[in-house]
């Protein structure tokens, strides 16, 4: 028995480890985020409303409907994601970019792929909140339970 819990700790850390190189891979390092005040702006927002949207629609998923762990966020990172894609689209629009280029260089010239790049650490950053939530409550049971 203590080999498993000892397995499943260790698989714990990696996963967290895992969300939290994403984090900074994909909210600092590949968009360049920290270069400039604009840049942490929207950095911020991106992120910022990701981690919102995706921590709402978990609690939602997992605890009113009773989805399990893992579909609910199966269902978070589909539903963030395209929620951020259609606000880029409708901000493309407004614009009136969608005609004026190619699709390839639309998508470099507007900024999606650093959006979407935010975006993605804003969703792995809910999802580290939600493991480290989850592994508190575990060991906050184990030790009730214990004492």
């Amino acid at each position: 028995m203590r080999d498993i819990n000892k397995s499943g700790k260790a698989a714990g850390r990696l996963i967290r480890m895992g969300l939290l190189a994403g984090i900074i891979y994909f909210g600092f390092v590949f968009p360049d985020s920290l270069s400039d005040h604009e840049k942490m702006l929207h950095f911020s927002a991106h992120v910022g409303m990701s981690f919102f949207v995706a921590s709402c629609i978990y609690v939602l998923c997992n605890m009113m409907l009773r989805i399990g762990r893992a579909g609910s966020i199966i269902i978070l990172i589909v539903t963030t994601l395209i929620v951020g894609a259609i606000y880029k689209y409708l901000e493309i629009a407004a614009e009136g970019l969608l005609h004026a280029y190619s699709f390839n260089d639309l998508m470099k010239a507007t900024g999606v792929y650093t959006s979407m790049s935010q975006n993605t650490a804003g969703i792995l950053a809910a999802i580290l909140m939600i493991e480290y939530v989850i592994s508190y409550f575990r060991m906050a049971g184990r030790r009730r339970v214990g004492a």
